[in-house]
């Protein structure tokens, strides 16, 4: 890897980190493949009395396939687009 690149503190959108996939057992015994992608995104400004945050947070999302992030390198300012059962469909540069 050894690339570096720079979180612009004024980016309210996500930034792409990696991805991960692969197959784990279900309980039924039958394998199943997995695409997850690896984003920061901004943390909510909401604030109360127990609570307040600040920066980045980092997430793990689902995806459909490995397709999403099939151009994308760390570091990609991203638009997600999700299904309804919130796994990413796709993904595009949001420049």
């Amino acid at each position: 890897m050894g690339e570096e690149f720079i979180v612009d503190t004024g980016y309210d959108g996500y930034v792409f980190l990696g991805w991960a996939k692969g197959q784990f057992e279900a309980e039924n015994g039958e394998k199943r493949s997995y695409f997850s992608m690896y984003v920061l995104s901004p943390v909510s400004t909401y604030q109360s009395e127990d609570y307040e945050a600040s920066g980045f947070k980092a997430e793990k999302k689902k995806c459909l396939s490995a397709d999403v992030w099939a151009d994308l390198h760390p570091g990609d300012r991203v638009r997600l687009f999700f299904d309804d059962k919130k796994r990413i469909v796709m993904c595009a540069l949001d420049q």
